[in-house]
């Protein structure tokens, strides 16, 4: 008689371990999941931020080295705001490629030389609240962009012409 009641004591605490253990094993996989999604909101937060100021600085980079030929480059303005200009010859006609800033836009238009540019004709490229270009010596070009959060970027970037001694 007495086996009866310790093998029905031992089945009892067999079978609190074991919803004591998957209570834990829930707990645990809960807090894992909230950590888990906190960790996503900011790695996705983080991507969003550096994407406007990545998009613009490679977009700016490589329409510079597109044009890296001599005279193709210079500074103008577009409505008001300074403008990164590149010529291209089509069929024996000039363009010229603004890059500038309009409400917290960094645009570009593609129009033929001797058109006034209109700032609100220009297509999105990416969301800045600051763009910059300096002309600086020997070919050379500072273009400091922000983004809406205030971070930066500078880019140095080199014509191709001009005087090529360092």
């Amino acid at each position: 008689m007495n086996l009866n009641r310790s093998s029905s004591h031992s089945h009892s605490v067999c079978r609190l371990f074991t919803v004591v253990l998957l209570g834990l094993f829930l707990i645990f996989l809960l807090v894992m999941l909230l950590f888990s999604a906190q960790a996503y909101r900011t790695a996705t937060k983080g991507t969003q931020q550096n994407n406007n100021l990545y998009t613009a600085s490679s977009y700016i980079s490589v329409k510079f080295h597109q044009h890296d030929s001599s005279q193709s480059i210079f500074t103008d303005t577009v409505d008001g705001s300074p403008a990164l200009c590149m010529t291209d010859t089509v069929n024996d006609q000039q363009y010229i490629t603004y890059i500038y800033l309009k409400e917290q836009h960094l645009k570009e238009l593609f129009t033929a030389a001797g058109n006034t540019p209109s700032a609100q004709m220009g297509t999105n490229i990416a969301s800045l609240s600051d763009f910059q270009i300096q002309q600086e010596t020997d070919g050379f070009y500072r273009i400091t962009l922000k983004d809406p959060d205030s971070n930066t970027s500078s880019l140095l970037l080199h014509s191709g012409f001009g005087n090529n001694s360092f």
